[in-house]
C-alpha cells in the first residue's frame, strides 16, 4: 500500500464520532482511564457527575462514646457526643486541553487497528498529569507566562489550601532535614491521635526528590532493608512506619503533605466533550478535551502541611 493509501485505512479507524457531549459512561470510561494512568489519583476520592458543586460532609466523633447502659434509663446529657459537620464545597472549573497528531505519526504508528486505545492512553496519561500537578501547586494568581502557569492557574491547589487555613496543622521542614528522624516523625507527631491511629489509610505525599532522599536514607543503613533499597526494585512504595510515601509529579520539594488519602477530594462535572476532527489540509488529527474539575480536602485537622521555613 502506498503511504497515502496507509493513512486513509488509518483515518477511517479513528472514532471521530465522540464529538460534543460525551454520554456519561463515555466520561466515566475516560475518567477511569486517567486514574489507571496516575497512581496519585487512585488514592484519593474521586466524585463525578457534580451539576453545579458538592458539599463534602465529614462527620467528627473525637471524643470516646461509650458508656455503661442502665436499664430502663436515658443516657446522661454530658454522655451524649454531638457530631460536628465541617463542610467543603467542590466547584469544578471547566479546562480544555488541545493535542494535534501528525498525519505523520498515524501512519509510522505500529499500533494498527489498536489506534483509537494509544491515543486515548497517551490524552488520559497527560490529562492526569496535568490534574495531579494543579491539584497540588495550583494557584490563581500566577501570571500566565508559561504553558506551566496556564495550567497551575487553573485553581488553587491543595498546598495554597493548606497555607490558608488556620485549621491545618504546620510542620516546619528544617534546612536540611533528615525524613526518617525528623519530617516524618515530626509531621506524625503533629497529626491528631484520632487520624495517626489509621495507619494504613494515611498517605504521605511528597515529590519524586524528597521520596529519593527518604530511600537514600534507608538504603545507607546496613540492614536487609537497606540492601533491598540500594539493589531495587521494590513492588510497594516506600513507608514510613505503616503511611505510604506518595511520589507526586509537580510538587514541589519544600512542600509534604500527610493525611488520610479518603480526606483529598476531586470532584469532576457532569459533561465532558471528547471532539476528534481531521483537518486534510494541515494534515492532521485535532483532539479538544473539555472537562471541569475542582480539588479539595473534606477534614482540615486531618492535615498536616510541611514547609520549609
Amino acid at each position: 500500500m502506498t503511504n497515502e493509501q496507509i493513512i486513509e485505512l488509518l483515518k477511517a479507524t479513528i472514532d471521530t464520532s465522540g464529538g460534543g457531549i460525551s454520554e456519561p459512561q463515555d466520561a466515566e470510561a475516560f475518567i477511569d482511564l486517567t486514574r489507571d494512568q496516575t497512581a496519585v489519583l487512585r488514592e484519593v476520592r474521586v466524585e463525578t457527575g457534580i451539576r453545579t458543586a458538592l458539599n463534602l460532609h465529614t462527620i467528627n466523633l473525637s471524643e470516646p462514646v461509650m458508656v455503661a447502659a442502665a436499664e430502663g434509663a436515658e443516657p446522661a446529657a454530658a454522655d451524649v457526643v454531638s457530631a460536628s459537620r465541617s463542610p467543603t464545597t467542590l466547584t469544578p472549573v471547566e479546562v480544555l486541553c488541545a493535542f494535534d497528531v501528525s498525519f505523520e505519526f498515524l501512519r509510522r504508528n505500529i499500533a494498527g487497528q489498536r489506534i483509537n486505545e494509544q491515543l486515548n492512553q497517551l490524552f488520559a496519561k497527560r490529562f492526569g498529569k496535568d490534574i495531579v500537578y494543579t491539584m497540588f501547586m495550583g494557584d490563581t494568581s500566577l501570571a500566565a507566562t508559561s504553558r506551566t502557569n496556564k495550567a497551575l492557574r487553573v485553581l488553587d491547589g491543595l498546598v495554597k489550601q493548606a497555607e490558608a487555613d488556620a485549621n491545618v496543622h504546620d510542620y516546619t521542614i528544617p534546612a536540611s532535614p533528615s525524613y526518617v528522624s525528623q519530617v516524618f516523625p515530626g509531621m506524625v507527631a503533629a497529626l491528631p491521635k484520632d487520624y495517626r491511629d489509621s495507619r494504613d489509610e494515611l498517605r504521605f505525599f511528597v515529590s519524586a526528590d524528597v521520596y529519593d532522599a527518604y530511600a537514600s536514607e534507608i538504603g545507607s543503613r546496613a540492614t536487609a532493608q537497606g540492601d533491598l533499597i540500594l539493589l531495587g526494585p521494590w513492588t510497594t512504595n516506600l513507608s514510613y512506619k505503616g503511611i505510604q510515601l506518595m511520589p507526586v509529579f509537580g510538587l514541589s520539594n519544600d512542600r509534604v503533605v500527610l493525611t488520610l488519602d479518603e480526606n483529598v477530594a476531586i470532584g469532576f462535572g457532569q459533561e465532558m466533550t471528547v471532539g476528534k476532527d481531521i483537518d486534510n489540509r494541515s494534515r492532521l488529527l485535532k483532539v479538544t478535551i473539555t472537562a471541569a474539575w475542582d480539588v479539595g480536602y473534606a477534614e482540615s485537622d486531618a492535615l498536616v502541611l510541611g514547609a520549609t521555613a
